[in-house]
């Protein structure tokens, strides 16, 4: 009896460290699941605006837009998260 206790306890343990050991490995893609546009995505927004390209220091680019207004008095600088696309 204390033997198939043993042996149930470790098929337990087991598979909880297969399941720790699947989600450290794979939760980047868990937590970060970005929507993608096409290459040649056309923006269109009631307004004029400038698509803007940055290169970070380890060399991924990064897209935003710019809307300017007329007369402003600051800078709204938004983030839409882990997911999405600018197109929303």
């Amino acid at each position: 009896m204390m033997k198939v206790v043993l042996i149930v306890l470790s098929v337990v343990v087991a598979l909880y460290l297969l399941l720790c050991g699947a989600l450290y490995f794979k939760q980047e893609k868990l937590l970060f699941a970005p929507t993608h546009l096409p290459a040649g995505y056309q923006f269109r927004f009631p307004g004029p605006f400038e698509e803007r390209w940055t290169t970070a220091a380890d060399g991924t680019q990064l897209h935003g837009l710019l809307f300017k207004a007329p007369d402003s008095k600051g800078l709204i600088f938004y983030l839409h998260g882990n997911g999405g696309a600018l197109d929303s």
